[in-house]
């Protein structure tokens, strides 16, 4: 198993790259690159959210990924919203990601742990 750390300065940077995270996971989703249970297993669940609660993560990004937790739902419920709520989740990013744009990386961001 290869194990990466993810490794950030402060919390703005760790939401710039939850963001950017987020955003190329509803790409791939809707290039049909990536399964809605893919993006499950990378971001979009309950114990990340939690997790990411506990770090101070805003409540604007927060809600974003509770929005990915849902897809599976919206699929089986409602299938004819599911372009519509993955164009939502990538404009709210997008929109928070202009908001950080500001905050810069000040170092490398992913290391490995051996």
């Amino acid at each position: 198993m290869n194990k990466l750390l993810l490794n950030t300065t402060n919390n703005e940077e760790l939401e710039k790259l939850l963001l950017i995270n987020v955003i190329g996971l509803i790409e791939a989703l809707k290039k049909d690159l990536l399964t809605i249970e893919e993006t499950e297993k990378v971001l979009f669940n309950p114990y990340t959210m939690d997790l990411l609660q506990s770090k101070g993560i805003s409540k604007e990004i927060l809600e974003i990924i509770h929005l990915g937790t849902e897809l599976e739902d919206i699929v089986s419920l409602m299938p004819e919203k599911l372009f519509e709520s993955l164009s939502e989740i990538e404009y709210e990013s997008i929109v928070q990601l202009e908001q950080r744009k500001a905050y810069k990386f000040r170092n490398k961001v992913i290391e490995s742990i051996n």
